[in-house]
């Protein structure tokens, strides 16, 4: 399941993975996402992990093709995890993103969020 919100009068969108992850799920997020890129251009985007369910391989096919379409509209992506291997993963393909990719642990979810707004 992913719950979203959009922070009010800014560019950020903070979305929360914590189980399955279906292809609904993703073109309600895919939706937000859009909207705000016509509202603002570019946005940040704040991504919280907590568990990870099952996967449809539908949505994971819509979520790459989405990504590499959108690549230069996402300035900076805070990713919250405590999986280890999120962070290896963000480690190993951030070098490669157009965009500014910093990982966080969940109990800096707070210190995420200001790196993302700018302070």
């Amino acid at each position: 399941m992913i719950e979203y919100q959009e922070i009010p009068d800014t560019n950020i969108l903070e979305f929360t993975l914590d189980g399955g992850f279906s292809k609904p799920d993703f073109d309600r997020v895919a939706g937000k996402i859009d909207e705000m890129i016509a509202q603002h251009g570019t946005i940040r985007i704040l991504e919280v992990i907590r568990n990870i369910g099952s996967v449809e391989p539908s949505a994971l096919w819509a979520d790459l093709k989405f990504a590499t379409h959108h690549l230069s509209n996402f300035s900076h992506v805070a990713v919250v995890a405590d999986h280890k291997w999120v962070e290896w993963m963000t480690a190993a393909f951030s070098p490669f993103l157009p965009m500014k990719v910093k990982t966080f642990t969940l109990g800096e979810i707070d210190v995420a969020r200001q790196w993302l707004r700018g302070n």
